[in-house]
């Protein structure tokens, strides 16, 4: 996938700050840019979104949910094999000739790199096995990514609030990270002429451009003018 370099993440906290319930990483891809990982507590139980990911072959967000229906115990093993980069797979639906798995591959498809995604595999003479939903990521960023899930499962639980539907969120027009609205990141600012609103809070702050200078890695005409806009507000 290229060289990788990661931006520190924010790690949950504790106590009774909301912050503690969420968590993010981002790594820089030497050709494909920023890759983003976003990790919260949803209700009873855990929302993971990558962004961008390959969704039924076409780049975009991926919001993974994954209901607590074992008392935290099904989390707590997939975080496990996150943090330590071992294979894990959890059963999806099951139907006449094909299965369908949410499977965590570790060193794939590059030595370093690892990939979730859900698959569906088919029976009989004409078997396929097709990725319906995938992203890669840094093995380190996966392991963050696991360790952040293994902190949320103890907060989880009967009392948590109802998650029957996804919270919206929208894409930080600085770098298509996800910034749900209950994000203690979410910021809304006003830069230059034209307002630009959504703005995750590292880009807000000038971090993100900041760190992609560092990197050296390609930055997205759009996101670009954003953070060049944000900057020249930031003045």
């Amino acid at each position: 996938m290229g060289r990788h370099k990661q931006q520190k993440p924010r790690r949950p906290r504790g106590g009774n700050d909301p912050s503690a319930a969420e968590w993010f990483g981002t790594a820089f891809h030497s050709t494909e840019g920023m890759h983003h990982l976003d990790v919260r507590q949803w209700g009873n139980g855990i929302l993971i979104t990558s962004s961008p990911a390959e969704v039924d072959g076409v780049p975009a967000a991926w919001p993974l949910r994954l209901r607590n229906d074992d008392n935290g115990q099904g989390l707590d093993e997939l975080g496990a094999a996150l943090a330590a980069g071992r294979p894990h797979a959890i059963p999806v639906e099951k139907g006449p000739g094909f299965e369908t798995a949410l499977v965590f591959i570790p060193r794939y498809p590059d030595e370093g790199v690892g990939t979730l995604a859900r698959v569906r595999t088919t029976e009989g003479p004409d078997a396929d096995v097709v990725f319906e939903h995938r992203a890669e990521r840094p093995m380190h960023l996966w392991a963050e990514a696991g360790e952040n899930v293994r902190r949320i499962v103890p907060l989880l639980g009967p009392d948590a609030p109802p998650a029957d539907e996804l919270e919206d969120c929208q894409l930080c027009p600085g770098c298509y990270r996800p910034v749900y609205e209950s994000s203690a990141s979410h910021t809304l600012v006003g830069a230059g002429p034209v307002p630009v609103c959504g703005l995750c809070r590292l880009c807000a702050e000038g971090t993100t451009l900041r760190s992609l200078r560092q990197a050296d890695v390609p930055i997205d005409p759009q996101q670009r003018a954003v953070l060049e806009t944000v900057a020249a507000a930031l003045v």
